[in-house]
């Protein structure tokens, strides 16, 4: 860091200057005057290269200094060049010459000073200019916003140093200038350039939200406002503004208000589905003991009922807001693979598709069998509903090495587009707006997690033949 000058420097320099400066006004007159004098081609304009040193003396070391140097060129050229006889000459036409010498040498030096003066004050003000345009780069960096200026008649936007910072760019990066439109996200684009046109066409203040995506994938959204100049109204002055954290906080409190208000609809739900529930159980152990029950209708009546367990089960869990952690496991990975695969070969064969579970040696899973059983549910119901009209396919392969054990489920269907996949697991996200509610690929995230594993989603960089690929890694038993 560079240490502060003592107070008393900048005063001693300026003394320094002005002796320097004196001191040039005494000796360089004298030098000017002879050399003019003793130089033939100088006879013609005999002073001035003093006036040259007057010019000098001025700029460099102030007004003083420079009118001494304008006298002293007066007298001694009137001494040396004028005065033949004495030290002075007082003959009218010699009067007359240091007269005009005078003149002209008075005139340079107030020249001169004047552009000292303005030079000095342009330097203040180029210095001034400089601290502003710092700190408004700082509280750009600091509020992550940006300052522009657009001319309507030109179409051109320049935006304040480090404005490209505000896209993901680097500082210098000058592309910005020549369309920031190009930043922004497809579906917003139109939106946002209707509301710049349509303010430019009435001369009145905007404000725009959009979202743009920076170089290394992230979405951010950024808000714009602007107003035209009053001096120009063609010209319009704004800011643009990164809302990021704003909008996820506001996603954030809705997320919270929609679970909460799903929790107490859940809760008043299961408590009035129990009784119902109970009651279809008890009919379904009553059939079941029908001596005349073929072997496959008494089939689809025990799987039936196991549903029902289930379901009775997810009601009560429901009801007390606490999930039962009172059988932990393990749990058959092929026994629950193949009762989900069995519950939706009928929908996929009534669709032309089919599920594949790839072999694989059996294991278990130190978790409780429900949450296994919910968690591909959820996945392989999803891979059911993006299946095509015909050729779908849907492939679950399951392997154990290293303590963890790995699950996937890949389907053929179409796929998640690119923009969607960081927010599928999000409580009420979906793509599916007629049947969907986005519950469920957020209840096997966290069923996933609460037992200590890890659910993943690709999409599109797949073998051939697939298009999503769900990863369920959990700890082994």
């Amino acid at each position: 860091m560079t240490q502060p000058s003592p107070p008393g420097t900048s005063r001693q320099s300026h003394l320094l200057v002005q002796i320097c400066g004196y001191v040039a006004a005494v000796v360089l007159p004298w030098v000017g005057v002879v050399f003019s004098i003793r130089t033939p081609a100088l006879h013609g304009t005999p002073v001035a290269l003093n006036f040259v040193f007057v010019a000098g003396i001025t700029l460099f070391t102030g007004l003083g200094p420079g009118l001494l140097s304008v006298l002293l060129t007066a007298l001694f050229f009137n001494h040396l060049a004028l005065a033949h006889n004495g030290f002075f000459s007082l003959h009218p036409q010699s009067l007359l010459y240091s007269i005009v010498i005078l003149a002209i040498g008075a005139f340079i030096a107030f020249l001169c000073d004047r552009q000292r003066l303005t030079s000095s004050e342009l330097r203040t003000a180029l210095a001034s200019l400089q601290v502003r345009t710092n700190a408004l780069m700082e509280a750009q960096q600091a509020s992550c916003f940006a300052a522009w200026m657009h001319n309507a008649d030109t179409g051109r936007i320049e935006w304040a140093d480090g404005g490209a910072e505000i896209f993901g760019r680097p500082y210098s990066d000058t592309s910005v200038s020549d369309d920031w439109t190009n930043f922004i996200v497809e579906e917003d684009r139109a939106r946002v350039l209707e509301a710049v046109e349509a303010a430019t066409s009435v001369g009145q203040s905007f404000r725009a939200e959009f979202r743009v995506r920076w170089p290394n994938g992230e979405l951010h959204w950024l808000e714009t406002r602007g107003t035209p100049s009053a001096a120009n109204p063609r010209i319009w002055h704004g800011v643009t503004i990164d809302i990021t954290d704003r909008k996820n906080a506001e996603s954030a409190l809705v997320r919270s208000e929609k679970l909460a208000a799903i929790g107490r609809l859940s809760a008043t739900i299961a408590h009035e589905v129990n009784n119902p529930l109970e009651a279809v159980i008890n009919l379904i152990y009553l059939a079941k003991a029908d001596p005349n029950l073929s072997a496959e209708t008494s089939d689809y009546l025990q799987r039936a009922d196991q549903e029902l367990a289930r379901l009775s089960a997810i009601a009560r869990r429901t009801l007390t807001f606490v999930r039962s952690r009172s059988a932990p496991g393990p749990v058959s990975v092929v026994d629950t693979i193949d009762s989900v695969a069995a519950m939706f070969q009928p929908r996929c064969v009534t669709r032309g598709a089919e599920i594949c579970v790839t072999p694989f040696r059996d294991f278990s899973l130190p978790i409780p069998a429900d949450d296994l059983r919910q968690i591909l549910t959820n996945l392989v119901s999803n891979a059911c509903d993006a299946l095509p009209e015909s050729g779908g396919s849907v492939r679950i392969e399951a392997i154990c090495s290293g303590g963890k054990a790995t699950i996937t489920i890949a389907d053929n269907g179409h796929g998640i587009l690119p923009e969607n996949l960081s927010r599928i697991f999000d409580p009420f996200f979906t793509t599916k707006t007629d049947v969907g509610t986005g519950i469920g690929l957020w209840v096997s995230k966290d069923l996933t997690e609460k037992n200590s594993g890890h659910l993943s989603v690709e999409s599109h960089n797949l073998p051939p033949g697939f298009r999503t690929l769900f990863r369920v890694e959990l700890p082994c038993a």
